[in-house]
């Protein structure tokens, strides 16, 4: 509209620069001297609002049009995202599923397997003895260090016994003379702590009364005497329980 505005001013002003005359006549005809010297301000004068009218138009169809294609680039990322939160969603699922597969291949792998191993006879190695539901080796003859005594029940294929609850020491205790004194399979480790020769940190232990002392600041082992545990120097030559742990 703004534009076929500005195509008929200027029209009108060619008109008065071909064909201005040069006075007023009766019939109210403005008579021009100049013609394109006093049409060109009239020009200038009428189009200017015209031309800021165009130009806030244009400006305004270009602001419509930014604002159409960014909201067209907002709906395509929507999209673009709502499939991505599809895919994220469907390969969650197939992970679950196959964790799933696997964990039940798993728990089949165990209980054959578990199967298997109760099904293999237990091979028990001359010398132990079964109390409760350890098997052990009392050494009432020979007499070792801690070393020496962990060494040799090594070679039978334990350790030095440990105890897990008071019931398995209360058995134990009743198959040798009370006064004899046997090593255990307790050390202190270099932070002080008593632990199994497994490497047990937290094992059952009950101790006589002001137990352990660490007197001379070398008792580090621990033995057994009646139903009670000492610490003791490690080098000293005691009897010895071995530990064959099969359950």
């Amino acid at each position: 509209m703004c534009g076929l505005r500005i195509y008929l001013l200027c029209l009108v002003v060619a008109s008065c620069i071909l064909f201005g005359v040069s006075h007023c006549t009766n019939e109210s005809v403005c008579v021009l001297s100049n013609a394109p010297q006093q049409c060109g301000a009239f020009c200038l004068a009428q189009l200017h609002p015209l031309c800021d009218q165009y130009a806030k138009s244009k400006q305004k169809e270009k602001i419509v049009k930014m604002i159409e294609d960014s909201r067209a680039e907002q709906k395509e990322l929507v999209k673009s995202q709502e499939a991505m939160a599809k895919l994220i969603a469907e390969s969650r699922a197939e992970q679950n599923e196959l964790l799933n597969v696997l964990a039940a291949n798993l728990t089949a792998t165990a209980i054959r397997l578990e199967s298997t191993v109760k099904s293999i006879p237990i091979v028990v190695p001359p010398g132990f003895e079964k109390f409760g539901y350890r098997y052990l080796f009392i050494e009432y003859d020979e007499k070792k260090s801690w070393a020496d005594a962990e060494a040799t029940c090594w070679r039978k294929g334990g350790n030095l016994a440990a105890f897990r609850n008071e019931d398995e020491l209360e058995a134990v205790r009743k198959a040798f003379n009370p006064l004899d004194v046997f090593w255990l399979g307790y050390q202190r480790n270099s932070k002080g702590v008593f632990q199994t020769a497994a490497g047990n940190k937290r094992p059952f232990m009950k101790w006589e009364s002001g137990q352990p002392d660490n007197l001379g600041g070398q008792q580090n082992c621990v033995a057994l005497i009646h139903s009670l545990m000492y610490d003791m120097q490690c080098d000293d030559a005691n009897h010895f329980i071995c530990e064959l742990d099969l359950v």
